[in-house]
C-alpha cells in the first residue's frame, strides 16, 4: 500500500487531513473577506468613475498645460491647512489630476481640472466605501497589526493550500475524475467535487496571492531569500540616504524639472513627499495608468538633486522578474477588462472554497452530532411529557 495507490489509508494523511480541517476551519472567514474583497478592488477605478463620475470621468486625459506643479499649488491654496502627500497628471487616476491631502483630523482626494489645474471637487477618503474596502482588504481593518495579521494568514493559506494538494491525490486509478465536478450526484457530492476540483485548478493563483500577499507584509526577508539563488537588484527600491542641509523645501517645479532631465524619455506621471526621506517622481515609461512599468526619481528634498534613479519594471535576472511580477499579478489590473474579469471571477472562487470546505465539515460531523442533539432532544421531550402526564393524573386523582 502507497501514496500513489490508497492514499487514503495511510495514516500520516489522515494527520494531514485533520491538519488541514482545523486550519480550514480557522481560515474560512479570511478567506472568504479576502477574495470578496479583493474581486471588487480589482474594478476599483471602474466603481469610483461610477460613484464620482464629474470627478474621475472616463480618463485618458493630458497633462495640465500649465503643469502638475500649477495643479499642486492651487491644491494647497485651496487647503492650506493640509499637506500634499502625493499628486498625480490626468491619466493616472482617470481624464482629471488627482492629489492626495492629509492632516491630523482629515484626509482627502483632491481633484483637478486637466486644463487650468483649478480645484474642482474632493473626496473625504474616511467617508469613501472603497477606502473602506481596501483597508479591509489589506489590513483587516485593524491597521498595522491587522496589516501583519493578513501576512500571517496568507502564510496560512499557503500551507493550506499545499496540504490540500496532497489530500486531493485520490490514487493512480481515479485521479482524473478529481478533476471534474459530477453534476449528477446528491448535493453532498456535489459539494464535495466542487471543493475538490476547485481547489486542484486554483491551486496556482491561490499560491501567487499568498506568496505575493507575504512579500507585501515583509519583503526584506523574501527580498534576501530570492536573492540566494538569483539577484533581485534591479527589482529593488534604492535605498537613499539624505545629507542634512539647512534651508526649506526645494520648489516643485524644480523637483519635476530635474526629475524629467534625469528620464528624459519617460512621461510626467506624479510625485510624492513623504514624511521623511527623498522627494519620489514617477515618470510613466509607457501607459500612464501603469505603475509598474516607471522611472523612479529620488530628489533631496532641500537641494533638489538626483540621488539615485529606479527603473521599476526592467529586470534582467530570473530573482528581479520574479519579485517584480508578484504585484502586476496580485492585482491583476494592468491588461484590459478582459483580464480583470477573470481576475474578479477567480478572487470570488475563495468564497467559494471556503463554504464548501465549512459544508463539508458539517457532512462528516456536524450534522451527525446536531442529529444526534436533535434526537436527545426529542426523548428528553418525550420524558418530559410522560412525566407531566403522570402529575396531572395523580392531582386529579387526588381531587
Amino acid at each position: 500500500m502507497s501514496y500513489f495507490d490508497k492514499p487514503q489509508r495511510l495514516w500520516w494523511r489522515k494527520a494531514l487531513f485533520q491538519v488541514h480541517l482545523w486550519a480550514g476551519l480557522i481560515l474560512a472567514l479570511y478567506v472568504a473577506v479576502i477574495g470578496l474583497s479583493g474581486s471588487i478592488l480589482v474594478f476599483k477605478l471602474e466603481l469610483a468613475r461610477l460613484s464620482y463620475p464629474a470627478l474621475f470621468g472616463a480618463g485618458g486625459g493630458s497633462s495640465p498645460p500649465t503643469g502638475l506643479d500649477t495643479f499642486m499649488k492651487k491644491a494647497q491654496a485651496a487647503y492650506p491647512d493640509l499637506t500634499l502627500v502625493t499628486a498625480y497628471v490626468p491619466g493616472a487616476y482617470g481624464e482629471n489630476a488627482f492629489a492626495y491631502m492629509s492632516g491630523k483630523q482629515q484626509m482627502l482626494y483632491v481633484f483637478g481640472d486637466p486644463r487650468d489645474g483649478h480645484v474642482i471637487g474632493t473626496i473625504d477618503v474616511g467617508k469613501n466605501w472603497l477606502t473602506w474596502v481596501g483597508e479591509l482588504h489589506i489590513r483587516l481593518l485593524g491597521g498595522q497589526t491587522g496589516y501583519v495579521i493578513n501576512g500571517i494568514g496568507a502564510a496560512l493559506l499557503v500551507a493550506l493550500s499545499l496540504t490540500g494538494l496532497v489530500l486531493w491525490w485520490p490514487g493512480v486509478k481515479t485521479w482524473t475524475r478529481a478533476l471534474r465536478v459530477k453534476m449528477n450526484g446528491s448535493w453532498k457530492r456535489i459539494n464535495f467535487d466542487l471543493h475538490s476540483a476547485a481547489g486542484f485548478w486554483l491551486l496556482a493563483i491561490v499560491l501567487l496571492w499568498s506568496v505575493s500577499g507575504m512579500y507585501f507584509v515583509w519583503p526584506k526577508p523574501m527580498e534576501r531569500l530570492v536573492n540566494h539563488v538569483s539577484s533581485v537588484a534591479t527589482a529593488v527600491a534604492p535605498e537613499v540616504k539624505l545629507q542634512h542641509l539647512p534651508g526649506g523645501p526645494a520648489d516643485r517645479r524644480t523637483l519635476l524639472e530635474h526629475a524629467q532631465a534625469a528620464a528624459s524619455g519617460s512621461k510626467l506621471l506624479g510625485i510624492y513627499f513623504p514624511d521623511k526621506g527623498a522627494v519620489e517622481v514617477y515618470l510613466a515609461r509607457e501607459r500612464l495608468d501603469n505603475f509598474s512599468e516607471t522611472d523612479r526619481i529620488y530628489l533631496h528634498p532641500v537641494s533638489a538633486q538626483v540621488l539615485a534613479v529606479w527603473h521599476s519594471g526592467i529586470n534582467p535576472t530570473l530573482g528581479s522578474k520574479f519579485l517584480y511580477w508578484l504585484e502586476p499579478l496580485h492585482v491583476g489590473v494592468y491588461w484590459g477588462l478582459g483580464i480583470k474579469a477573470l481576475w474578479a471571477l477567480l478572487g470570488l472562487a475563495l468564497p467559494l472554497l471556503a463554504v464548501t470546505g465549512v459544508l463539508m465539515y458539517w457532512n462528516r460531523s456536524l450534522s451527525r452530532y446536531w442529529q444526534k442533539m436533535h434526537l436527545v432532544s426529542r426523548r428528553r421531550g418525550y420524558q418530559d411529557a410522560a412525566y407531566a402526564r403522570k402529575e396531572l393524573s395523580e392531582l386529579n386523582n387526588a381531587r
